[in-house]
């Protein structure tokens, strides 16, 4: 009767450890990339930045916060415990709508009270729109809107941070919000 032939063993563990090494290297480097390359971008003084339509210059000392802006449709700024976000958006509706469900999400979905009534707010530029100011246990802000329905276009821009320097912060905000105009090209 013929034997079953044996199979001759081989060691596996050399190519395992080759692959466990491969994947500790790749994933360490990633580790040590991201721990090394900052999150934040220092903006050059006077220079205009653009976050869709929108364009503006920012003030000083205000840094971009490269993880939470997406290219063509927000920018956020921060400096200190202060941010600035600007968004927009493609509109088809009347002026008010996302006015009323910005606020609706602020209080209900994140707890803030409106601080007054809405406000219209006109730009040196121009750019106007309807702005209100909010306030929660730990943050304030101001939030604008700008609808422009001859482009279809919505820009939000939410200013918010801690207590502590909200001053000086809201009026860098409002110079930002003041250089503003829609004509950056698309």
């Amino acid at each position: 009767m013929n034997e079953p032939s044996r199979r001759i063993p081989y060691r596996t563990w050399p190519g395992a450890l080759a692959v466990l090494l491969a994947i500790a290297a790749y994933v360490g480097g990633l580790t040590y990339w991201d721990r090394h390359t900052s999150g934040n971008r220092p903006l050059p003084a006077g220079k205009t930045v653009e976050a869709g339509q929108a364009r503006f210059v920012p003030a000083e000392g205000w840094e971009m916060d490269v993880s939470r802006s997406k290219a063509g449709q927000s920018l956020m700024l921060f400096k200190g415990g202060h941010k600035f976000l600007v968004s927009t958006f493609p509109w088809a509706g009347g002026p008010d709508g996302p006015l009323v469900r910005q606020q609706r999400l602020m209080e209900r979905g994140q707890r803030l009270q409106m601080d007054g009534d809405v406000s219209d707010f006109v730009t040196s530029w121009g750019l106007q729109g309807k702005t209100f100011a909010y306030y929660g246990s730990k943050l304030a802000g101001r939030f604008w809107q700008v609808v422009d329905q001859r482009r279809k276009s919505l820009v939000q821009i939410d200013f918010y941070g801690a207590s502590d320097g909200m001053e000086e912060a809201l009026a860098d905000a409002r110079s930002m919000l003041d250089s503003m105009d829609l004509e950056a090209p698309q």
